[in-house]
């Protein structure tokens, strides 16, 4: 009774100090996880500002370099020629200036004045000098460059920047303590910085640049939980979870985006806290063990003799029940035989695993094992006791009381006296059926995979880990160099042929030590001919290996068909798109004297009907030409070269210029048109506005065609601000038309495809329209929608985004409105800015046309037909300004122009391309031939007006 009391104290006191220690867990689990929580909290807050005033000192730094560069620039005008005396003593002054201004940032800065160029250099020793170069002077990296060029005389100016440098200097400020590195990224490079540089093996995890580069590119800050991988002493890599904060900037005027990026180890950032944390946790969990352990020793201590005496009886109890619950849970008895061999004892268990009770199973104990193990079971016995073993083990089949039958698993101990006679032995009896009943399975199934392997086509070898053949399956051995039994206890290499052989044992070996499938290719010249096989190496248990072979020479012959098939069709797009641009070209030749004879119609005296009806012609002139341009578009969208062409303009003077086209139409159909435009949509807007009237002329213009008269046309334009200063701008075009089917709506945006909805004058078309809107909205950043219901109408919606322009970024189409001010009336352009032009052209429609306009302009121009008579004409007279078509017989405008750039008097003429090829691969070829400037067919007026302004020197 006392040691009843005296546990229940004990359980007591137990319950408790389990609650205890559970309690001060949880607490200290709470209590660190809010320290932490709000520890990382107060870092990122930290790194977020530190890589923003970082950010902003690093552009604010290169604004006011690029800004000193200008004025420095500015400065050397009227002084151009940096001659010994006082003007070479101030502009040197300056040059040092500026030089140890910027110290940290430039490296070296260029003057060019004319043919003549200097590089001026501050030394460590701040020791100033001044070194002629060659003005010819190629650069390794252009990027680092920025050039500033002088308005009014031949000066430019470049300095050659330090980025590295310059990002170590203004982040060296910024201490990020333990743990912190640093970090920029110039667009997909990632470059460290400071001690992070020194620190070799430290970079940021693939996944973390991946989201800091996907959000910087397009100009989004942010602090992020990412990982900083880094190599130990050992040269292994480790990653740690870290703060990392970056801060997007540009640096104008050098292209691409830049951003710093701060990291911090969060290790470091919570190991103080985890320092002093786990001392304050320790300390209570060292005295709460203490107080448990006075109680325990207390309580303990007072029942002591009544444990120790109640301990020992339950130990013999235990020892019973042990052995019990031991057969149980074996499902088995214990059973001891005689000096004869007969059952003498056995335990109760024995009627839970028969259902026989002791005196049934001792009474007839061998009538209920199977007659078959009974006679294989006296045998193993007599041999055992023959050869006095100790131990006897056997497995044996029982029936059961019911009449069913189990199989057991046997283990007795033999005993004999000094004599060595047998006398008695004990064993144990367990029940096995289950996993008796499962290897048998195992068997089985063993036995239908060797049928199934023995059935397929493939050609299987088995393997020992050293590449020695120990099995095979073989169906037909046709596709085998030798018999498959020959091959037994050979090695790979032994067998198939050079160099196959050992490349085969190397991707066994591989497949061994990885785990992996390892694939390989070999081709055997066999007597039914030339075969290509495909071998495949994996693990069959940890001794073995296997192999699976399989003919693949029908498949590699169909591939190669294939190939062949696919390089005639690549072959055969290439030449459509050869056509189409050629098309193109000769379409655009005639386009071009048709709209510039419009242009210059303009500008006659016309009444108010007179200058409508011109407007119109030249508005559908240039839709007609539009249309062209869809041909050659499509050939662009198939390669992928289509790109954006951004101009800052009036949007809905734009809008209006598109909706005007369809007057006639309108009019003529009795259609009613409604234009609704959000009044919250920017007046001007930044964006390609030439693709954008390619999407709407596509779009309402079905929507016109295809709605009866009396129908009804209505176009509603809205948008929102999004991010600063981008704009999203949503259209919807609905109409009262015939429709469209559903089936046939989802095809609408493949090209030549035409849904068959209206009469049939409606259905002409080449079915390009709207497969190119639609690539063209998604090259503008949006997604097209269309709903419809035959008899009732279409909508067709989708959304673009744009730039809100400031002030002075108003530039490309909206200049021609300053060239019809009073001021530059065509008429007095020459007086204005008065050159010597040169026009080099061999199409007599577009000869016409430029003589004309530059008649009109008020210059008399000299041509020429060829390039080698422009050549020969530079040669004779200086010219201020040249004109050159890009295709020209005998020698073409790109030659031309590079004979012109090697002359001395060659290097001042400023070359303006003519051409109809619009593909960037050509534009680029005229900027790499030497032309100044290049300008597409059909040309516009103000176009030439632009650049006969910038050839004078003025800054438009």
């Amino acid at each position: 009774m006392k040691y009843k009391e005296g546990f229940k104290r004990f359980h007591v006191l137990t319950l408790i100090s389990v609650a205890s220690f559970i309690l001060i867990f949880f607490l200290g689990y709470f209590f660190y996880n809010t320290l932490s929580n709000n520890l990382l909290g107060s870092s990122r807050q930290f790194l977020g500002k530190q890589v923003e005033i970082a950010s902003n000192e690093v552009q604010r730094r290169f604004n006011t370099l690029y800004e000193d560069l200008t004025y420095y620039t500015t400065s050397l005008e009227g002084n151009s020629r940096i001659m010994p005396g006082e003007n070479f003593k101030m502009q040197s002054s300056r040059t040092r200036q500026l030089l140890n201004s910027y110290g940290a940032l430039v490296d070296t800065l260029y003057v060019k004045v004319d043919d003549e160029m200097w590089a001026y250099y501050l030394r460590d020793n701040n020791y100033f000098e001044r070194v002629n170069v060659d003005p010819q002077r190629s650069f390794s990296d252009p990027n680092r460059l920025i050039v500033v060029k002088s308005h009014k005389e031949s000066i430019t100016v470049m300095a050659s920047v330090n980025l590295l440098g310059f990002m170590n200097y203004y982040t060296s400020n910024h201490y990020l303590g333990k743990g912190g590195y640093k970090f920029y990224f110039r667009g997909n490079d990632v470059i460290p910085l400071g001690e992070t540089e020194k620190a070799t093996g430290v970079s940021l995890s693939s996944n973390t640049k991946s989201e800091i580069k996907n959000e910087y590119l397009g100009g989004l800050r942010g602090v992020y939980e990412g990982t900083i991988v880094k190599k130990n002493s050992a040269g292994e890599e480790q990653e740690l979870k870290a703060i990392v904060a970056q801060y997007p900037f540009n640096l104008f005027p050098l292209e691409g985006k830049y951003a710093i990026v701060f990291a911090q180890d969060q290790s470091i950032i919570i190991s103080k806290l985890y320092n002093t944390y786990f001392l304050l946790f320790a300390g209570l969990f060292a005295l709460l063990i203490l107080v448990i352990y006075l109680l325990i020793r207390h309580g303990i201590s007072i029942d002591d003799k009544h444990v120790e005496l109640e301990k020992k009886s339950r130990q013999i109890n235990r020892l019973f029940d042990q052995q019990t619950m031991l057969l149980q849970e074996t499902n088995g008895f214990v059973y001891y035989h005689d000096s004869s061999g007969k059952v003498s004892h056995v335990s109760d268990n024995v009627s839970n695993v028969l259902g026989f009770s002791v005196e049934e199973f001792l009474a007839n104990n061998k009538s209920q094992i199977v007659e078959k193990d009974l006679k294989r079971l006296q045998e193993k016995a007599q041999n055992a006791i023959g050869n006095r073993e100790d131990y006897l083990g056997f497995e044996v089949s029982f029936i059961k009381k019911d009449g069913t039958i189990i199989r057991t698993k046997n283990f007795e101990r033999l005993f004999y006296n000094e004599e060595g006679s047998f006398v008695n032995s004990v064993g144990i009896c367990t029940d096995i059926t289950e996993k008796y009943l499962a290897e048998r399975e195992l068997i089985k199934s063993e036995n239908r995979l060797r049928a199934v392997l023995n059935s397929l086509p493939d050609i299987i070898f088995i393997y020992n880990n050293q590449g020695v053949y120990l099995d095979y399956y073989v169906q037909e051995n046709s596709m085998l160099v030798d018999p498959p039994e020959d091959s037994l206890g050979k090695q790979i290499k032994d067998i198939i042929p050079s160099p196959y052989g050992e490349k085969m044992e190397n991707a066994l070996y591989r497949a061994s030590r990885s785990g992996k499938v390892q694939t390989e290719q070999m081709t055997l010249d066999l007597p039914s001919g030339k075969k290509f096989l495909e071998i495949r190496f994996f693990k069959l248990d940890d001794e073995r290996m296997i192999s699976v072979g399989r003919d693949v020479t029908e498949q590699r012959l169909w591939e190669k068909g294939l190939k062949e098939a696919k390089e005639v069709a690549e072959g055969a797009n290439r030449a459509k798109s050869e056509f189409l641009a050629s098309m193109s070209h000769e379409i655009r030749t005639p386009m071009n004297g048709l709209l510039g004879m419009i242009g210059l119609l303009e500008y006659t005296t016309l009444d108010d009907e007179q200058e409508s009806i011109v407007k119109v012609i030249k508005d559908s002139g240039e839709s007609l030409l539009s249309i062209i341009k869809d041909i050659l578009d499509y050939s662009k969208i198939e390669e992928g070269k289509l790109e954006l062409e951004l101009s800052s303009s009036k949007f809905r003077e734009e809008l209006s210029k598109v909706i005007n086209i369809f007057s006639g139409m309108v009019v003529g159909k009795g259609l009613t048109l409604n234009l609704d435009i959000s009044p919250a949509i920017p007046q001007w807007l930044i964006m390609d506005n030439e693709k954008l009237s390619q999407i709407l002329f596509n779009i309402i213009g079905n929507a016109v065609k295809f709605t009866p008269k009396g129908g009804e046309v209505s176009i509603k334009v809205s948008g929102e601000p999004i991010l600063d200063k981008n704009f999203m701008l949503y259209f919807i075009v609905k109409d009262t038309g015939v429709g469209i089917p559903q089936s046939k709506i989802d095809k609408l945006i493949n090209p030549f495809t035409q849904t068959g909805r209206g009469i049939a004058e409606e259905k002409s078309g080449s079915g390009l329209g709207l497969a190119i809107a639609n690539k063209l909205i998604e090259l503008m950043g949006g997604s097209l929608q269309i709903e419809s219901e035959v008899g009732k109408g279409s909508e067709f919606s989708f959304t673009i985004f744009a730039r809100i322009s400031d002030s002075d970024e108003i530039v490309g189409q909206d200049e021609y409105e300053k060239y019809a001010s009073e001021e530059h009336k065509l008429s007095n352009i020459a007086d204005q800015y008065p050159m010597s032009i040169l026009l080099a052209e061999d199409n007599d429609i577009n000869l016409k046309f430029m003589k004309l306009l530059m008649k009109q302009l008020g210059y008399t121009v000299d041509t020429v037909s060829t390039g080698e008579e422009a050549v020969r004409a530079v040669r004779v007279k200086k010219y201020d300004m040249v004109f050159m078509d890009y295709q020209m017989p005998v020698m073409d405008g790109l030659e031309a122009s590079r004979e012109i750039k090697k002359m001395k008097q060659g290097k001042d003429v400023r070359i303006i391309g003519l051409s109809a090829n619009v593909f960037k691969e050509d534009i680029d070829k005229a900027f790499e031939a030497g032309m100044d400037d290049y300008l597409t067919k059909p040309i516009k007026i103000q176009d030439v007006v632009m650049k006969i302004k910038e050839s004078s020197g003025m800054n438009v």
